[in-house]
């Protein structure tokens, strides 16, 4: 009995960073591609580690709808010049983000343009 706890510990220790990589991973996202813009109103936008939500409700030619990006880490976000209430929910921004492979919606945020027209 103490032989599988053992083993189970061990398995548990090197599948560990296996989940952490694939959390972190970026591979749903195409990040050759940077000047893909969406614009849209703010639902909510989350700074937060290790990645940012945002959600955006979009207009265009396939309707209004919300859409989910995900983003750099809150202090990715603040080096790069992002303040607490630079972004609320109502605000018309627009993201500049990688693409998903698979040609659905959303993205990996890489820049923001904010209303007042300051981008982080």
């Amino acid at each position: 009995m103490k032989k599988l706890s053992y083993a189970l510990a061990a398995i548990v220790v090197l599948l560990a960073p296996l989940a952490a990589r694939a959390h972190h991973s970026a591979a749903l996202f195409d990040l050759t591609v940077r000047d893909n813009k969406v614009t849209g109103i703010v639902k909510k936008f989350e700074p937060r580690n290790p990645h940012t939500d945002i959600i955006l409700e979009v207009t265009d030619a396939k309707g209004t709808r919300d859409i989910t990006f995900e983003g750099h880490s809150r202090n990715n976000f603040y080096r790069s010049g992002w303040r607490e209430g630079k972004v609320k929910v109502g605000d018309k921004i627009t993201l500049i983000a990688a693409p998903r492979k698979d040609g659905g919606d959303g993205g990996y945020v890489v820049g923001v343009v904010c209303a007042d027209g300051s981008q982080f």
